[in-house]
C-alpha cells in the first residue's frame, strides 16, 4: 500500500489582548467586550513580534476582543496578509449564568457546592469536554485542509520523519528542519486555547518545552504559542516552538 506523504506547516496561536473585564477579574465567556487601551497596545506589540511572518491563512473568533487583536497583529505585518476568516468554534467557553461576575463570586459559588473553580460547571455553561471538542474539531479540519491543498509535501526530507529507523528525538529534529508549506495565525481565547493545548500535548504527545505545569495555566493576554505540525491523514507529529510567550510585553505598564 502506498504511504501517504505528510505535509509540514506552522500554526501560531494567540490569546486576545486585555479587556476591562480581564483587568477587573470578571468572567467574560461569550460577552462581547472590546479591547482596553492596554489590550490594543499588547496586540500591536504581538504584531511587531511576528511582523516578518508570512501568514498564508488567518483565523479569529468572532468576538470583538479576538477579532480586533487579530486586526492589530496584521497591521504590523510587513508581508501582505490574507483576509481574516471568522470561525465561531474559536469562541471562548460559554460560562452560562456566571458571565459578568467577579471571579471571587464564582469561586464562592463553587465552594458552596464543595468544588474548586476548575471543577465547577455553572448553570447553562458549556462543559470543558464540549469546549475541547469544538477546538479539536477546528484543529483537525485545519490540518486536513492544509494537507489537501499542499500534498505531496514540498519538503524533500519530511518523509524521513516517518522512518522507523529514527527515534522520536531524531524525528522531531528533522521536523524542525523542514520548511513549512504554510504559516497560519489563529487568534482565540484563554480557556478555549487551554483545552486545545491539553489535546496537543496530552493526546497527540507533543513534548512540552520547559515547565510541565504550564498546561494548568491560562495564557497571558496576547500570549503566543507556536507549533510545527507534520500531518498525514490521522497521523500527527508536533514540535512546540514556544508556548504562552509574552516576552513582547516587557516594559509595558
Amino acid at each position: 500500500m502506498r504511504r501517504s506523504m505528510p505535509v509540514v506547516f506552522s500554526v501560531t496561536f494567540v490569546r486576545h489582548g486585555e479587556t476591562t473585564a480581564n483587568r477587573e477579574h470578571r468572567i467574560q465567556g461569550h460577552l462581547d467586550i472590546p479591547l482596553s487601551s492596554v489590550g490594543e497596545k499588547q496586540a500591536v506589540l504581538a504584531g511587531t513580534n511576528m511582523s516578518k511572518k508570512n501568514f498564508s491563512r488567518v483565523y479569529a473568533s468572532d468576538l470583538k476582543r479576538a477579532y480586533l487583536t487579530c486586526e492589530r497583529i496584521l497591521e504590523q505585518n510587513t508581508c501582505v496578509p490574507p483576509p481574516i476568516k471568522v470561525d465561531t468554534r474559536l469562541r471562548e467557553r460559554n460560562f452560562g449564568s456566571v458571565e459578568g461576575l467577579h471571579i471571587d463570586e464564582v469561586k464562592s459559588m463553587a465552594a458552596a457546592e464543595g468544588l474548586t473553580w476548575p471543577q465547577y460547571n455553572p448553570p447553562g455553561a458549556e462543559t470543558l469536554g464540549v469546549l475541547q471538542e469544538r477546538m479539536v474539531c477546528f484543529f483537525k479540519e485545519l490540518c486536513q485542509s492544509v494537507y489537501d491543498k499542499n500534498r505531496p509535501a514540498k519538503c524533500d526530507s519530511v518523509d524521513t520523519c516517518e522512518s522507523e529507523d529514527f527515534d522520536d528525538i531524531e524525528k522531531l529534529k528533522l521536523l524542525q528542519e523542514c520548511d513549512s508549506v504554510e504559516n497560519i495565525l489563529v487568534v482565540s481565547h484563554g480557556a478555549a486555547l487551554k483545552q486545545l493545548y491539553i489535546h496537543l500535548h496530552k493526546t497527540l504527545g507533543c513534548p512540552l518545552p520547559g515547565d510541565q505545569e504550564i498546561l494548568n495555566r491560562i495564557s497571558p493576554n496576547t500570549g503566543i504559542s507556536e507549533y510545527n505540525v507534520q500531518f498525514a491523514p490521522k497521523k500527527y507529529l508536533l514540535h512546540c516552538v514556544r508556548i504562552h510567550d509574552d516576552d513582547h510585553l516587557q516594559g509595558l505598564s
